[in-house]
This record gives C-alpha cells, sequence and structure tokens, in this order.
C-alpha cells in the first residue's frame, strides 16, 4: 500500500482544501462582497506567509493577488467572534480525523504564549507581560493541546483581552464545552498562572482530574515550609549537610522521602480544600558554579487524582508538551505590521492548523503502516517483549551508573 508523501507543498494542499470550505466561504464571503477577491484568495495568501515564514506585507507585494492593504481592510471589517469561530473550527475539522476512542483517556494542556506587542499599548486585546525584547507588552494567546498517547496536537486557541484574563474560568469552561462534543478528555493539566479556586471548581465539576503547579501562599507555603523543615531535621540527624541541594536531594530519594501528600490545604480566601503533592523533584540550572547546576527542588502541584504522588510528577511532566507544540508552532509563525487583532488572531491560528495537520497526516500515515505490515504471531510478540524488558533494564541500568556510580568514582588517571 502505498501512503502520500508528508511534505510542505502535501500538507499547502490540503490546507487550501480546509480554507476553501463552506464556513470560510459564510463567514468572510460576509463582509467581502464588494471585493473583486474571493475570501479564498485572501486567506491562501495568510497561508503562504506562514508557509515561508515572512512577513505578509512581503508575499504580497511579491505575488499575484490582492494587496496588503485589500487584506488588512477585509481582516479589519471581520468581526472578531467570527475569525476565532472559523479558526477554531479549522483546528477542530483535522483533529478529529484521528478518530479517538471514548474509553481513551485525553489529557489537555493548557497554557499562555504571550506574542511581543511594540505598538499603542492602549488596546483592550494588548496585556503586561515580562520583558521581551525590549517590550512590556504583548498579545496573548491561550493555546489547548492534546498530550496524551505519544500525540501531541493543538485543538483550540484563544486571543485573551484584558477582561479574558480576569476570568480565565470563564475561557476555559467556553472551550471545554466545544471539545465535550468529539473529545473524550478526562484530565487537565495547568501551570501555576492557573491556580486560582474557581478553575479547581470548574474541574471538580465536569468530574475531570486536574493536576495545578500550586503558588506558594497561605497554607500552601506553610504546609512546604514544614516538609522542608522536617526532611532537613532527618537529613541532620543522618550527618546530611542541609545546604548542599544536590546531597540532600539523593538521601532523600534513597530513603523514600522524596514525595509527601497533605490531604487538604486552603487554595486561596474562599477557603476551599485541595489536596497538596509535594515532591523533591532532580533539576538541571544554569548556574555558574558547575557543582551547582544538578540540584534537587520542592515542587508543589494541587490535585484530585487518585494516584501515587510520583505518578502526579510524571502526569505533569507531560504539561510540557503544549511548551513544545508552541515553539513547533513558530516554525510556521508570519509576521506582520498591522495591528488588527483579527489578523492576528488568523495568522497564529493558521500556523497552528499547519502544525496540526503535519501531526495527523503523520499520525495516520504511521497508524496505517502499523496495521498493513505483517500480521504478528506468539512467537513474535514474545520475542518483541522480551526485548522490551531488556531495553528497559539497559536504560535502568545505565541512568544508575550515572546518578550513583560515577559520582562517587575517583578517577586517578592512565588504566586506572
Amino acid at each position: 500500500m502505498k501512503h502520500p508523501q508528508i511534505t510542505k507543498q502535501f500538507i499547502e494542499r490540503e490546507l487550501y482544501k480546509l480554507c476553501d470550505g463552506h464556513d470560510t466561504s459564510i463567514i468572510i464571503g460576509k463582509y467581502s462582497l464588494k471585493s473583486t477577491w474571493q475570501p479564498t484568495d485572501i486567506i491562501k495568501r495568510l497561508l503562504q506567509a506562514c508557509l515561508e515564514r515572512t512577513s505578509l506585507e512581503d508575499i504580497c507585494s511579491t505575488t499575484e493577488g490582492p494587496s496588503a492593504d485589500t487584506i488588512h481592510r477585509r481582516c479589519s471589517e471581520l468581526q472578531f467572534e467570527h475569525a476565532e469561530q472559523l479558526v477554531n473550527g479549522w483546528l477542530i475539522e483535522v483533529v478529529s480525523r484521528l478518530k479517538f476512542h471514548s474509553n481513551t483517556k485525553i489529557t489537555l494542556a493548557f497554557d499562555l504564549y504571550d506574542l511581543p506587542f511594540y505598538g499603542n499599548s492602549s488596546y483592550d486585546w494588548i496585556s503586561g507581560t515580562k520583558r521581551k525584547k525590549g517590550t512590556y507588552y504583548a498579545i496573548s494567546f491561550l493555546v489547548v493541546t492534546i498530550a496524551t498517547q505519544n500525540i501531541r496536537c493543538p485543538v483550540a486557541v484563544r486571543l485573551m483581552t484584558k477582561e479574558r484574563r480576569k476570568d480565565k474560568s470563564a475561557m476555559i469552561s467556553q472551550i471545554l464545552d466545544e471539545l465535550f462534543v468529539w473529545l473524550p478528555v478526562k484530565r487537565v493539566l495547568f501551570d501555576r498562572g492557573f491556580c486560582q479556586e474557581d478553575i479547581i471548581q470548574l474541574a471538580e465539576d465536569r468530574g475531570l482530574e486536574y493536576v495545578i503547579a500550586a503558588i506558594r501562599h497561605g497554607q500552601i507555603k506553610q504546609a512546604a515550609q514544614e516538609i522542608r523543615t522536617c526532611v532537613e531535621a532527618l537529613a541532620g540527624q543522618a550527618g546530611i549537610k542541609t545546604d548542599d541541594h544536590l546531597g540532600l536531594g539523593r538521601w532523600v530519594r534513597q530513603n523514600g522521602l522524596d514525595t509527601f501528600r497533605v490531604e487538604y490545604v486552603s487554595t486561596g480566601k474562599r477557603r476551599k480544600q485541595s489536596p497538596l503533592i509535594a515532591a523533591f523533584v532532580h533539576k538541571r540550572t544554569h548556574h555558574r558554579n558547575p557543582l551547582k547546576r544538578r540540584i534537587y527542588c520542592l515542587y508543589l502541584y494541587l490535585t484530585n487524582a487518585k494516584v501515587s504522588p510520583r505518578t502526579i510528577v510524571k502526569l505533569y511532566s507531560k504539561r510540557w508538551i503544549v511548551e513544545t507544540d508552541i515553539r513547533c508552532i513558530n516554525e510556521f509563525k508570519a509576521v506582520t505590521n498591522s495591528t488588527k487583532p483579527q489578523l492576528r488572531l488568523l495568522l497564529y491560528g493558521l500556523a497552528m492548523v499547519f502544525d496540526a495537520l503535519w501531526i495527523v497526516f503523520s499520525t495516520l500515515t504511521q497508524r496505517l503502516t502499523e496495521n498493513f505490515v505483517f500480521p504478528l504471531t506468539d512467537e513474535t510478540c514474545f520475542l518483541i517483549k522480551q526485548a522490551d524488558e531488556l531495553v528497559c533494564i539497559a536504560r535502568w541500568f545505565i541512568r544508575f551508573l550515572r546518578r550513583e556510580i560515577l559520582p562517587l568514582v575517583v578517577f586517578r588517571g592512565g588504566d586506572a
């Protein structure tokens, strides 16, 4: 069976088919009836800018088609809600081709991506942020990604205005309402920016498992201090230096004191109770001193999942998939000098659709390849299982050597 080669040209043709749909003609065509250019011509210019990772204005000046002023004017005539509906409709149509089973536990990772903005900061859709490339302002996008079954794929995006940032739970509820129709969501992952009581209550009301990085304030900070004080006291009795974070972390790990579970802590002013997981996690830093580049830090998580604390740490590690997804989306990001939020949202949304199409077609091709190669016999399955066990043992032995044996070895030179 011959499979299509996943190339940029192949994805480009599929994007043209997707954007030449009925919804595009209705939504964009409604606001460009007097234009000599069709809505699909405008979308194709935006797609070409995303594929070449260049400026929209440069694309319009070097190729035949609508000018940059025409695209700016037609996109500004488009309502903000309709542009958001169009982009998310494309994403849902693309990702729904994967056909997830209803028994599959889908994990969603949420994150805010800040795109630096250098223009007038008085707009409602401009928010303050940390200093990035000489500016204190940014355009903020709420990105939602599937982080399960070795699949990372964007499924939703929202442009966060100042009002939306104040009420994040309403935006999350709206996204979940749209995804629950076709996606069996079982778990959600958030970072510290979403550590709020209303978001925790929203996840519990919908029957979802949640893992949130906790902000250290109130009872959460007090619990973290008590855990650290107790661990340092036990380490001091055993003769371990508490100033050496790497040695303290190794001793904690060896004695099984690296994870703790606090049944209930208060998460805010409303005194909502939630379980707290504390874990000493191995971390690498960029410190100048080589001896301080590897340390163990105490991380805190709020969760209602009834699993072991170490499993919670592994679950939260999947949230970094959304960070990888955002970096991959930037590979297809176009730029423009327009300050219209509709055009900015369309460009970023099309970059997400491009990334999602690439992942979907690669996944489907891999599934077809696995299904049509040859049937596996019982003997072959047994040999594959043995090989997997040997690989796992080898990887464990390598990690054991690196963490436990090699740091204690004193090399004397020569063949010693």
